[in-house]
Formats: structure tokens, sequence, C-alpha cells
């Protein structure tokens, strides 16, 4: 039996070995049964055989081969089954993974797009020794020594803004747009070169979005140059539109920050990884591409999570703390020329359709001057829970064309917001979120989805010195605005996410929503769909 089993092993790895294991492990298991229930030879007969003994013999033996031939079927069936399972094991998951430039902390990646998918091992090869694309939160070509890359991600969104108000001039009170819709190509020039190139079309025209080279000898110490996302306001830094809780980023974020400019920055990752920091040296213009003036804006931004390894309090591990700051000496058109509460900074005509205005500065307004602005910011992930809140504050100089007079007006502003996933799904940092369940309806696959709750309240004001300065007409537009945002985020798959918002605006002055009518407030229903990968 010792021969028989050290034979079965042999022939059952040699089979494997030429394809065709699974026949004959089949076999061998057989001649393993009949071995185990062979019968045990009679004992000696004491007594003459007979016609009648022979017969009982006889069938005696054929049940036995009968029990035999069924176990034997049985066990071919479970080692097809067995077959199967292995046929239908689908390749292991690509090693490239999600990488923040700080481990664990919300990505400060200044391109909108996924967290870095590099990897240093060479993609698969083909049978006739080509090197293979691959999809791992987008495509990636690689040479064969993985030193040269190319990655392709693209995000697309579909927007419905409904409002309450009737007669809306010139937003629409029901309409369908596109806010975003981006092709992104970055990639390694060699592995410590890394770079960024995107293009979008949203509400306003087609354009470069970012284009920038990163020097990554040392994670500590990275040099980046060209447009990005300069290191101003955690939203803007460190939190790609694609994974935000509610729709958009705060009312401060979208008027005040910066949005993105030409740059040259330092930054990286220290303190054991527990801390990152930015520094940066930019153009200063909101969301431009060129500056007016000699002078360039300076940016600082910091951001640690102190209690990273602390075993004890596992609680407060991904609990982040920082601030950024920016100083710079205006001399360009005044950007935002018109404050929103839904969509960025911006003067296109599709921006105009989509989202009112609560305060506008009058066409001869210049900012001329010293811009200077701050922030405090914190934000707590735990388990299904995501809580982040800020407080900003500062100013900006502007000018009418037409007096040499500068008028200094002062900004405040604070934000809470919270998310949290009814489906069970744990989060450290808002990136893409992989449903436990995802969202099916073919049967043996069906599943709801990860949803998501969220909240956010914001203030924001600007000093009474935009009216009294005559920047802008009190009777037509407020300085001050309250904002409640509420809604459920429906993830089907980790590449597909719906946003279902509900925007209460409340205005410190009536403000004009169509020639000759204002309101207190405003309401807007919207639903927002995004692909993203």
């Amino acid at each position: 039996m010792l021969a028989h089993g050290t034979i079965t092993k042999f022939l059952s790895h040699w089979c494997r070995c030429t394809g065709v294991w699974s026949f004959v492990l089949v076999g061998c298991q057989a001649l393993s049964i009949y071995a185990q229930d062979l019968p045990v030879p009679p004992e000696p007969r004491t007594q003459p055989d007979t016609l009648e003994s022979r017969v009982d013999s006889l069938l005696d033996s054929q049940r036995r081969l009968t029990e035999r031939l069924d176990r034997m079927m049985q066990e071919n069936e479970s080692l097809t089954e067995r077959l199967n399972t292995l046929q239908q094991i689908p390749p292991a998951p690509d090693s490239n993974g999600d990488r923040s430039i700080l481990k664990g902390l919300p990505p400060a990646d200044d391109s909108d797009q996924p967290p870095d998918i590099r990897t240093d091992q060479p993609l698969p090869k083909d049978k006739d020794n080509k090197t293979k694309s691959t999809f791992h939160e987008g495509f990636k070509w690689s040479t064969e020594d993985g030193e040269f890359t190319l990655n392709f991600h693209n995000e697309t969104q579909l927007d419905t803004r409904a409002y309450t108000q009737s007669h809306m001039d010139p937003t629409n009170q029901f309409g369908f747009y596109i806010p975003r819709m981006r092709m992104i190509f970055n990639g390694r020039l060699t592995k410590p070169i890394e770079y960024n190139v995107s293009i979008n079309k949203g509400t306003g025209s087609l354009d470069l979005l970012d284009a920038y080279l990163n020097f990554n000898y040392d994670p500590r110490l990275q040099f980046r140059l060209g447009r990005f996302r300069v290191p101003f306001t955690y939203d803007w830094y460190a939190l790609s539109n694609q994974f935000l809780t509610t729709v958009e980023r705060s009312v401060f974020a979208i008027n005040e920050g910066y949005n993105r400019n030409f740059a040259a920055m330092i930054h990286g990752e220290v303190w054991d990884e527990r801390m990152e920091y930015a520094f940066a040296a930019a153009n200063g213009p909101r969301n431009s591409y060129f500056d007016t003036n000699a002078s360039k804006d300076l940016l600082a931004y910091v951001n640690a999570r102190p209690f990273m390894n602390w075993t004890d309090v596992p609680q407060l591990k991904n609990l982040n703390l920082g601030g950024s700051f920016t100083y710079g000496l205006e001399a360009q058109s005044a950007l935002p020329l018109y404050f929103r509460t839904s969509a960025n900074a911006t003067e296109s005509e599709g921006t105009l359709e989509a989202a009112p205005a609560f305060l506008k500065l009058n066409d001869d307004v210049l900012e001329q001057g010293i811009r200077k602005m701050w922030e405090l910011h914190f934000a707590y992930y735990y388990k299904q829970l995501t809580l982040m809140g800020a407080y900003d504050s500062g100013f900006n100089d502007y000018q009418q064309t037409t007096v040499n007079t500068k008028v200094r007006v002062p900004t405040r502003a604070y934000h809470v917001q919270f998310g949290y996933f009814l489906t069970g799904e744990e989060i450290e940092r808002r990136t893409f979120v992989e449903p436990l369940r995802p969202f099916d309806l073919r049967p043996g696959k069906r599943g709801p989805g990860a949803w998501e709750l969220q909240a956010r309240f914001d203030h924001f004001t600007l000093g009474n010195e935009v009216f009294t300065g005559n920047l802008a007409d009190p009777t037509e537009w407020t300085n001050r605005v309250n904002t409640v945002d509420a809604g459920v985020n429906w993830y089907l798959n980790k590449y597909t996410k719906i946003y279902f918002d509900w925007q209460h605006a409340m205005y410190g002055n009536p403000v004009m929503y169509s020639p000759g009518r204002t309101s207190r407030s405003s309401d807007l229903f919207w639903i927002r769909t995004q692909i993203y990968f």
C-alpha cells in the first residue's frame, strides 16, 4: 500500500505538469478506492461448495463492484468540480496599490486622479514576449524594466440641477450639465521622474488642466514644477474632487482657493511619514496659466497624523491636523467676479447657467495689492465615519480702474462636514471605495452597492467694505451666506458613484436671481453621476 501511494503521488505530480493531470488523477483515485475495497481473501471452507453458495458468492461480488463503481463516479464528479473551480480562479490582482504621498493620509495628489498606481515590477508579457497592458484604476503600459510607464485615466461627471425659484435668469431653473470630462495621462520617465498631463472639458472651454514634472529621488524631499493644484486649503491640496463626501468643495475653497497655478514646489513626508509638508512659489492669479506681474505668491502647507503609531489608542490613528498659508502681491482682473456656493470660480457661460451667484463684483474691479490668507483644518477617519472641518481667514486688496484707492476686504469662513457608510465599508482616507457588495441585478451577484450619508454646514463672509468701497451693489447682492448640504452617496462599484444632494443657501441680504426678483434663500436639488478610473 505504501508503494501504491508513492506511485500515485508521483503520477499525480507528473501528470499535473504535462497538462493531463485531471484525467490521471481520476484514474489514480479510482485505483486507490479499488485497492482499499479489495475483498479480504475468504477463509478456507470447511464445507464443500454447492451451486447455491457459488451463486450467492457471485451476487455478493457483483454488489461490491457496483458499490465501488458508484463511489468512483462520485469521486470523479468531485474532482471535476474541483478542476472547474481551479480553472475559474481569477489571476492574482495587480501588485500596484493605492499610495498617497503620505501613507495613510489623504493623497496630496495635484491632478484629481487616482492614488498613484506606480510599481517597480515590469508588466507581464504574453506568449510572444510582448509587454501587456493592465487595468488597475486605469490603463497602464510599461517597459520591460518598469522604468518608463504610461497610465490613462478618465473622469466624467454628469449633473442634473433643479432649483425651486421659477423664472431664473441667467441661471436655468432645470438643466443637465457636464461639469468635468477629463482625460489624464501620467507615469514616469525613469522611476524617480514622474509626469502628469491632463485635459478637461467642463461647463467652460476645453483646456489644459495639469502639466507637471515631479522629481522623487527621496520621498522626504521632492520637487515639482508645472501647473497643478497648489498647497493652499486642505480641500484643494489633499482632496481630489472624485472622493469628496459632498458634491463640491467648501464655499471658501471654491471662491478663495487658488485652484491650479503654474508653480515650483518642494514637498515631502517626514517624522516617520507622520507629517507632510509643501512650500510653493506660484503665479498667483486664481486658476491661471500665466502671471500679470513679476511678484510670485508664497504658499505653505502642513498636515500631520501625530497619533498614527499609537497602538494603545487606535481610534486616533487617522486624525489629521494641520494648516496652510498664502501671501502675494496681485495685479489682475478680479477672479472670482461671481461668488457662488455650488461651482468653482469661473466666468464661463456654462457656469453662469448652472450655478447662481450670491455676489457679483462690478466689472471695473481689479485685484490690486496684497492677498494674505490662512486656514486651520482637521480631518478624522474611523471605520465608516468621516469628519472634516476648517476655519479660514484673511483679506484681498481690490481697486476700481477709475479710482486710485485700494479697498481691503477681509474674509472669514468655516465649515464642518461628515460622512457615514450605512453598508459597513471602512476608510482611512478619502479615496476609492470598494463596496462590500457591489450593485448588481444578475442572479447570484445581486448586491446593493455602498451607501454613504453626508452633510455639511458652511459659513462664508466678506467684509462690508465690498459694499462701502463701491465694489458691488448692496441692493442686488449679499456678502454673507450660510449653506447646508445633505444627502446620500451611492457607490455602485469602485469606479461608479452617484451623489444625491440638497443644498439650502441662506443669504444675509436678498439676492437677485432674475431681473427684478430677489430671494433670501435658494434650494438646489442636485444629482451627479460620476465614473472615474
